[in-house]
């Protein structure tokens, strides 16, 4: 099985999936904080009949391994009492944001919050060797929250921020 790689663009990142790509959708960095909770090595298994990608994770000292609780629902959906049919699922935690699972809040930011994290967020795309315009970030996530339309949609937000300073970069 082969695989055809085209030679022009292969590292590229479009403005349009960066925050997808480099910070949303990937489990080396929290949603909630940006910050990078896990380094993975990629390799590639050429034993026995098909090569096969496989990866190995390991937790950077941003992160822990805590238990996440779950209470089990039965089938016609009533939670059960607390105690019984409980399970403990060790995840990934974040040791800056302290959030099971490195899942983003279902809260709102405050603007302060959100400029706040222009920091992480700059350092993941510079890791990504991203060429975008920091101040531009910076900008667009504060008159993002400034727009009352648009505050409460962080991760737009986000998106939108990082690709108007990558497109500026």
């Amino acid at each position: 099985m082969s695989t055809t790689q085209s030679t022009s663009g292969d590292n590229h990142i479009s403005p349009k999936t960066a925050f997808d790509r480099i910070v949303w959708h990937t489990p080396r960095v929290c949603n909630g904080c940006f910050e990078l909770v896990k380094e993975i090595e990629e390799a590639t298994f050429n034993g026995g009949v098909d090569d096969h990608d496989v990866q190995e994770h390991h937790r950077t000292t941003a992160a822990t391994l805590e238990p996440d609780e779950q209470i089990h629902t039965s089938v016609d959906g009533v939670t059960t009492r607390p105690g019984q049919q409980r399970t403990s699922i060790a995840r990934t935690t974040c040791r800056s944001c302290a959030r099971v699972g490195c899942w983003a809040d279902d809260e709102t930011l405050s603007k302060v919050q959100a400029l706040r994290l222009t920091t992480p967020l700059a350092n993941r795309l510079e890791e990504a060797n991203v060429e975008f315009d920091r101040s531009v970030l910076r900008r667009a996530v504060r008159l993002f929250k400034e727009h009352e339309d648009a505050q409460g949609y962080d991760t737009e937000i986000f998106r939108r921020s990082v690709k108007l300073a990558v497109k500026r970069g």
